[in-house]
């Protein structure tokens, strides 16, 4: 007792074999997430079940699969669902402690990584996609090119799975101080583990996407610059939303875990880091949210088909009907 009157953050590492536990914050953060963050949580889940669900019925009742855009589009929306499942966990996890067991602690975090990474692998395929057309002037509905974009996605889910490997080794449930947890097993003999799921996720699935991103859209704004290409401005305002968003919402998160890792912050009783990094995951979870309004705003076809949908759940008269008809037929 006298020692631990001397040191109020006591140091348990000895008691479990890991790093020591923040337990002079744990309360504090706690409190602070599940004031602030873990409410827009159901929210966020709510919000984009509905916008994906939306987007993909659009896609498979009437824009098909007829271009490589939309297979893509279609995999983003899927990527995004992904994470969206684990919003329910997190909210609960976030207010409490975590009651689902071992299993669905590997799971949850799992679907959150195949979710990222894939998602990141997608947006770079999409804007290699709109790099080519514009300035190399491939065609997107081309049979070849279809063929592409599917042999393309399931490499993509394949790599992404396969990549996530070591967050299924990582994470499990544990016991600390009488709470359960599901965080990251930081022993002796997942040293390796954890530093290649690190850079792993910082370097294959940020930065080189990242970089891509850059460049091809540098190469297609001076295509633009020089180009009439008034067909393809739509989609490009699409697309380019589309990664702005992402490096505006991907950038801090990533950037706190690879302080965090470096320095390994968490340790440190009165340090201010959790609590950024507990926002900018909730803004990486808004993120899947916001996509599916994109589509729906800045792409003039989904507007259109959302319309459809609206007037569809509606009662209508024969008139309404056949003037719905003859708008779907184009004339």
């Amino acid at each position: 007792m006298e020692s631990t009157t001397e040191n109020p953050y006591y140091d348990y590492s000895d008691m479990y074999d890991a790093i020591p536990i923040q337990i002079c914050e744990r309360e504090e953060l706690r409190h602070f997430v599940s004031t602030y963050i873990t409410p827009s949580y159901y929210l966020m889940f709510i919000l984009s079940f509905i916008g994906n669900g939306l987007i993909t019925l659009i896609l498979v009742k009437w824009e098909k699969f007829h271009s490589v855009t939309n297979i893509f589009i279609l995999n983003l929306v899927i990527s995004n669902i992904f994470f969206s499942s684990t919003l329910p966990f997190m909210a609960v996890y976030q207010s409490s402690a975590w009651i689902f067991g071992n299993i669905m602690c590997k799971m949850t975090n799992t679907f959150f990584f195949i979710g990222f990474q894939s998602f990141a692998a997608f947006l770079t395929l999409m804007t290699i996609d709109q790099y080519l057309i514009v300035v190399h002037s491939w065609s997107s509905s081309s049979r070849g090119r279809i063929s592409y974009a599917l042999y393309m996605s399931i490499i993509v889910w394949s790599v992404s799975i396969f990549s996530s490997i070591p967050d299924i080794i990582l994470y499990t449930e544990s016991d600390q101080m009488g709470n359960k947890v599901c965080e990251v097993n930081n022993t002796t003999d997942n040293h390796w583990w954890l530093l290649l799921a690190h850079y792993k996720h910082f370097v294959l699935f940020f930065l080189v996407p990242l970089f891509i991103i850059i460049t091809c859209y540098f190469r297609i704004v001076l295509k633009l610059t020089t180009c009439n290409i008034r067909r393809k401005t739509t989609v490009l305002k699409l697309i380019f939303s589309i990664v702005i968003l992402f490096i505006l919402c991907w950038t801090p998160y990533n950037i706190i875990m690879f302080v965090m890792f470096q320095k390994q912050t968490f340790i440190e009783c009165h340090s201010f880091l959790p609590y950024i990094f507990s926002v900018c995951q909730s803004i990486v979870y808004f993120h899947c949210c916001l996509n599916p309004v994109l589509y729906a705003f800045l792409g003039t076809k989904f507007r259109k088909y959302l319309c459809s949908c609206a007037k569809n759940c509606l009662p209508r008269t024969p008139q309404q009907n056949d003037l719905s008809l003859r708008t779907s037929l184009g004339l």
